[in-house]
């Protein structure tokens, strides 16, 4: 079954199972896509709610759970609580805009407490504790999604990791072409598509001068975008050829990484600057992945703005649901599910739906 045009363009060139596509379409309605973030044990939709207390030994942040019932982004909720409280504001993970969400923030600072009500967004800080909020600290996910016109629909419940459609962007997927661009050095080019999102970095006369306008954190995203590519395209090979072990694996068991034949969840790199494989399936892979981009590890280094440059490192080739529930209504599927942090939804989605046109249907 061949992927359409847009998955391929992100990488995404294979499915992990035969079952056939059905015509289901997401996010018809806000309410048809709940994420609820699961923080350190807490559900954040039932602090927010107050059946769960929510207690840390307290200490300099301040944390807030959100409630969005309107189509914002996670950085745009970050700023508003940085508006109204002050203070630097972190959260786990980005979510979708498209969707309701609850979810955890953190300030910091000694600030005065306050709901904060506004554009569909509800914001109730719930304690202090010592730490900030990071990217990835999070659990992970509760989803519920509500899959319209379609009655029936198979249950996988394993799927493909793929860094799924939000992760290139929204409007145009084509975050992981800047990176490329950058990683190659191509200021001009870069500049070129960086415009088309928005953003007037005309000026920047190098990649300082760019993170100046855009923010180190943006140029980041970036490179890490085409990580992210390199990535699909890795797993695509690999489950054209194949899941079972081989000679060069790389093996997750019991939170330590080995090599095959031990046994465990099968690893494949971020590739970057320290990528190294052992001889095997993996090592010509890679190599081949990158001669057909025209790249080299040593590129992820960015002498002249080292904070953007990639190390590299290790993702799970395939991701599990759990907590996994159907229900058949008349023209519709509800499924709701717990995914760990830093898996994407509409990955298992896809296998699940297998879009003829992702767009149309609402993965994007």
């Amino acid at each position: 079954m061949i992927p359409p045009k847009l998955d391929r363009k992100l990488g995404m060139l294979s499915y992990l199972t035969s079952s056939p596509r059905i015509k289901g379409k997401l996010r018809e309605k806000l309410s048809d896509f709940i994420v609820d973030e699961v923080l350190r044990g807490y559900r954040a939709s039932r602090v927010f709610l107050g059946l769960t207390p929510f207690q840390f030994p307290p200490g300099a942040y301040l944390y807030v759970v959100v409630a969005k019932f309107s189509a914002v982004d996670t950085n745009n909720i970050s700023h508003v609580i940085s508006r109204r409280l002050g203070g630097r504001v972190r959260f786990a993970g980005l979510k979708d805009a498209r969707a309701v969400v609850f979810q955890f923030f953190s300030v910091e600072g000694h600030y005065k407490a306050k709901v904060i009500e506004t554009n569909g967004i509800r914001a109730i800080p719930i304690g202090r504790g010592r730490e900030p909020i990071s990217r990835g600290s999070n659990d992970g996910n509760y989803f519920t999604i509500v899959v319209r016109g379609v009655d029936n629909a198979p249950l996988l419940e394993k799927f493909p990791n793929f860094f799924s459609y939000q992760r290139f962007g929204v409007r145009r997927p084509f975050n992981h072409e800047i990176g490329k661009l950058l990683l190659l050095r191509d200021l001009e080019g870069a500049k070129s598509m960086i415009q088309m999102q928005g953003y007037d970095v005309s000026d920047a006369k190098s990649l300082r001068e760019m993170a100046s306008i855009l923010g180190v954190n943006r140029l980041r995203f970036y490179i890490n975008a085409y990580q992210s590519y390199l990535f699909n395209i890795l797993l695509s090979k690999r489950l054209e050829d194949g899941i079972s072990p081989k000679k060069g694996d790389f093996i997750l068991k019991g939170g330590e990484i080995s090599l095959y034949p031990n046994e465990g969840h099968l690893l494949l790199p971020l590739i970057g600057a320290f990528t190294r494989e052992k001889p095997g399936w993996l090592m010509d892979k890679v190599n081949e992945v990158l001669r057909e981009e025209g790249v080299e590890k040593d590129m992820f280094i960015f002498k002249e703005l080292p904070e953007i440059s990639a190390l590299g490192g290790f993702r799970r080739a395939i991701e599990e649901v759990s907590s996994l529930k159907v229900v058949r209504g008349e023209d519709r599927i509800v499924l709701s599910f717990y995914l760990r942090s830093g898996t994407y939804a509409t990955s298992y989605l896809r296998e699940l739906i297998k879009p003829t046109d992702p767009v149309r249907q609402g993965f994007i």
